[in-house]
Formats: C-alpha cells, sequence, structure tokens
C-alpha cells in the first residue's frame, strides 16, 4: 500500500496538496436543524470541482462515440448542471438517478446504503440537514472513484458506489424542499 497516496493516507492530502482534510461536519446527537453528521475526514473535496466539467472531460476522452461513453457520465453531467445552478430545479437530480440504470435496482441499493447509514449515524441523521456541497461532493465521489474508475464496491461499506451516489442525491432533493438554507451551490456571476 502507497501511504503517500491522498486516496489511501487522508495524512498525505496535506502533505501533497497542502491543506488540512476535511472533518467531520454536523452533531450526531443534535435534532437542530442542519445538524446532519457527515464524517468525511481525509476524503478528496471533488465539490470544489465542477461536475460537468469533470463529465465533459469524461465525454472527449470517449471522442463522443456513445458505444465508447463511460457508464455515469450523463449521471454526472445532471448533478453538475445542478451543482452550477443551470438546471435549479429537482429534475435535473430525477434525472441523474435516471442515467444510473434500473431505478428499482438503484433504489433497492440506496435503501441498502441509508440502512448502513443508520447504523453508521442514526437513524433519518441526514434528514436534519448539512451543506448541500457535503452531499454534491460524496455524489461526484462516489461516480468518479467508482464506477468511472472501474471500481463497483465502496470499500468501507461494501455496497455499491450507485446506492451510495443515489443516496446523496434523494439528501439533494429532499433538501430542495426541506432545508434550502443550507444551499452552498457557487453563485456565478451574470452572462455579459
Amino acid at each position: 500500500m502507497n501511504t503517500d497516496d491522498p486516496l489511501v493516507n487522508p495524512d498525505a492530502l496535506s502533505l501533497t496538496f497542502g491543506f488540512e482534510p476535511i472533518k467531520g461536519i454536523g452533531d450526531i446527537n443534535s435534532d437542530e436543524r442542519g445538524s446532519g453528521a457527515r464524517y468525511n475526514a481525509g476524503k478528496v473535496p471533488l465539490e470544489l470541482i465542477p461536475a460537468k466539467i469533470i463529465s465533459d472531460v469524461y465525454l472527449i476522452s470517449s471522442k463522443h462515440d456513445p458505444v465508447a461513453r463511460p457508464a455515469y457520465v450523463d449521471a454526472l453531467d445532471c448533478l453538475g448542471l445542478f451543482q452550477m445552478r443551470s438546471l435549479d430545479e429537482p429534475a435535473a437530480l430525477a434525472a441523474s438517478l435516471y442515467y444510473t440504470g434500473p431505478l428499482h435496482e438503484v433504489f433497492a441499493e440506496a435503501a441498502a446504503v441509508f440502512d448502513y447509514g443508520r447504523k453508521k449515524y442514526s437513524a433519518w441523521n441526514w434528514s436534519k440537514g448539512m451543506p448541500w456541497s457535503v452531499p454534491i461532493g460524496c455524489a461526484m465521489r462516489h461516480i468518479v472513484f467508482g464506477p468511472l474508475a472501474g471500481e463497483v464496491y465502496d470499500e468501507e461499506s461494501g455496497l455499491p458506489h450507485r446506492g451510495h451516489f443515489a443516496c446523496n442525491i434523494i439528501m439533494l432533493m429532499h433538501y430542495v424542499h426541506f432545508y434550502p438554507e443550507g444551499d452552498d451551490r457557487p453563485r456565478l456571476p451574470e452572462k455579459a
């Protein structure tokens, strides 16, 4: 194991990139709005890169050949449109779920991941809310470092990355309606 790899060793993030790893957020014991807990220590902050740019790079790398197009690029593209407020409706998020595969499988995997989260944090912890950038970044990581990197299952949970992605999208869909104050997506300047 390469302990200098920031994806393997969280401490390598500060050594490699010069910043401290993101600590956990929220309070598992609180019932306050916005106190949803998430342990993100050492995770790459992909939410700082527009997901649309990442999906565009994957599209270019496949030379726009639909047969060569990596799976999940369209899901990442829809998330990117939501992230940058190009499509501000929950429909962009719903579309990102649609592009991950048969919905009955996607929702079954999401339910398994939510059950894993219930044991790790507490039941419905996520529904208290958190900054929207947290599930955006987590969803991005589960696509970019999951299926787009050739990995099906999350190493920690043993569950499919697709289910983790779906959980984060479902959280965002919930937050649009029930935790709008957590919207910390970038505010882009008006086009000239």
